[in-house]
């Protein structure tokens, strides 16, 4: 069933999981092990294995190390004998089947913004709801979180690049005493 599927993905901490490709070869394991953690600047646990060739599975701790990890496109991963070696980070495709083999990652990690932005919706929980048309939400922005530029929110989404991505979400607004609503378009 597809609810066990999905408990087992929980249970083997697959939720934060990023599965790094090597392109042109790689370092020994045991030194992936100790050298990814301090040169991409992870401050929780990352456990590190084997998957198939040129695949490690990274599983992070915290939500945080996951986002920064996807955040960028390539690293270049110094070993010990001065080699550098290009790992692509990509997002987990172990969701739909476990022994399924790899597919090319179809989804990224972008910010959007919404323009226009009225103050009265700068909370979290709104923001992420409307992100939710876009795309999976992760994080605000900075900026956001201390409400320096009213006037605009960005959120970090995790979005699927075949899908046809929306110019504008709208969002009903209604009023439950008198019964009526506002559709309000947001630009993104």
């Amino acid at each position: 069933m597809e609810k066990e599927v999905h408990r087992f993905y929980i249970i083997e901490n697959l939720q934060y999981a990023v599965i790094g490709n090597f392109l042109y070869g790689w370092s020994d394991i045991y030194e992936l092990r100790t050298q990814i953690p301090k040169q991409c600047t992870m401050k929780g646990e990352c456990k590190i294995g084997l998957l198939r060739n040129r695949h490690i599975l990274m599983r992070f701790s915290r939500h945080e190390d996951f986002i920064n990890m996807m955040s960028k496109r390539n690293y270049d991963l110094l070993s010990k004998d001065v080699y550098s070696y290009m790992m692509r980070p990509l997002i987990n495709v172990f969701k739909n089947v476990f022994g399924a083999s790899l597919r090319k990652q179809l989804q990224a990690m972008v910010w959007i913004s919404f323009l226009d932005f009225k103050p009265t919706l700068f909370v979290k929980e709104s923001i992420f709801l409307l992100a939710s048309a876009v795309g999976n939400p992760l994080q605000l922005d900075m900026a956001m979180i201390k409400k320096t530029i009213p006037s605009c929110a960005r959120v970090k989404v995790q979005v699927d690049l075949l899908a046809n991505l929306p110019k504008v979400v709208e969002m009903e607004v209604v009023n439950v005493e008198t019964r009526t609503s506002r559709v309000e378009k947001i630009r993104i």
